[in-house]
């Protein structure tokens, strides 16, 4: 019988075997949906089980606690096209995973619908605004005659969905947030598919802060000869630094809580008078961030799953 707690994600994921050796001793019950598809299984009521013989992991879901880090991994089944029956099976295992990873009987880090709502740009700025966090002014508009003028000749245009995608060649591609000037010949774009455009705010350092229920950790980045998107800079994810923001902590916190995340890993820029908060990411990675902030995240995650 496994330990009361489960991970939903793949052992091969980095992230969670930051957690498990966190964990020490303990051995949580490890799945997502390509294990269900390779391993036998049963879920009979609140009893779970995954595997068979010297592979077999038991559970019951009432009382236990549980992290989702990723249902399936990157590429699973992704040229299942839209209503043929390999998109219907896909849908079958993704169904069967996410009604596991949303059990109300179990303690989560996060309730994964909140971590899905989480996810909406749109979402995360109403909660900011609402707790009086500064935010980029924003606007989705289908035509480029629909961006303030004050927003000047040049403003930040970024996905409001999903920002990478596999072409039909198979190449993989991300957009990035980048600046456009009016009059670009890209903005024809916005009929396309729904962009946000904000007022480009010019940033001194970046902020990385990540938090787990109550505990806080930043670190900044320096902007200085970065793209407008720093994860576009190979450089940059091993150049943050472990940083003291009790501030722009604090908010965070409270932002994390009022959507309900007991995991966050947000974006902010730090302009040299005040913080502004840009995004987060509800189940975003950390492991690039330097120690002891490295360490310290998974053990918090761990301490979770432990019911410490």
């Amino acid at each position: 019988m496994a330990d009361p707690a489960l991970i939903v994600g793949s052992l091969e994921d980095e992230h969670v075997q930051a957690v498990l050796t966190a964990m020490g001793s303990l051995s949580p019950l490890v799945f997502d949906t390509a294990r269900l598809e390779q391993d036998e299984f049963l879920l009979d009521g609140g009893n779970f089980v995954v595997g068979a013989g010297d592979r077999l992991d038991q559970l019951r879901l009432a009382g236990a606690r549980g992290w989702v880090r990723r249902l399936s991994p990157p590429g699973w089944r992704m040229g299942a096209i839209g209503g043929s029956r390999d998109s219907a099976v896909r849908g079958a295992w993704i169904a069967l995973t996410l009604g596991i990873a949303s059990n109300i009987d179990v303690d989560w880090l996060t309730p994964y619908p909140l971590l899905i709502g989480a996810e909406n740009k749109l979402r995360q700025a109403r909660h900011a605004n609402r707790l009086g966090i500064r935010v980029p002014r924003t606007v989705v508009a289908s035509r480029s005659e629909g961006i303030p003028d004050d927003f000047g000749d040049e403003f930040v245009v970024k996905p409001l969905g999903a920002g990478h995608f596999i072409q039909a060649d198979g190449e993989a591609r991300v957009l990035w947030a980048q600046t456009l000037r009016r009059g670009d010949e890209r903005l024809a774009a916005l009929r396309g598919a729904p962009f946000l455009v904000q007022e480009q705010i010019p940033a001194r350092r970046h902020l990385r802060v990540v938090t787990v229920k109550d505990r806080v950790w930043s670190c900044d980045l320096l902007a200085d000869d970065l793209p407008l998107d720093w994860r576009r800079s190979d450089d940059a994810h091993h150049a943050f630094r472990a940083a003291r923001e009790p501030k722009v902590e604090e908010a965070a916190r409270r932002l994390a809580i009022d959507m309900g995340l007991g995991y966050s890993s947000q974006d902010w820029i730090d302009t040299g008078e005040d913080a502004v908060f840009i995004d987060l990411n509800p189940a975003g990675q950390w492991l690039f961030l330097p120690e002891p902030v490295n360490d310290a995240v998974a053990d918090a995650i761990a301490d979770h799953l432990r019911g410490a």
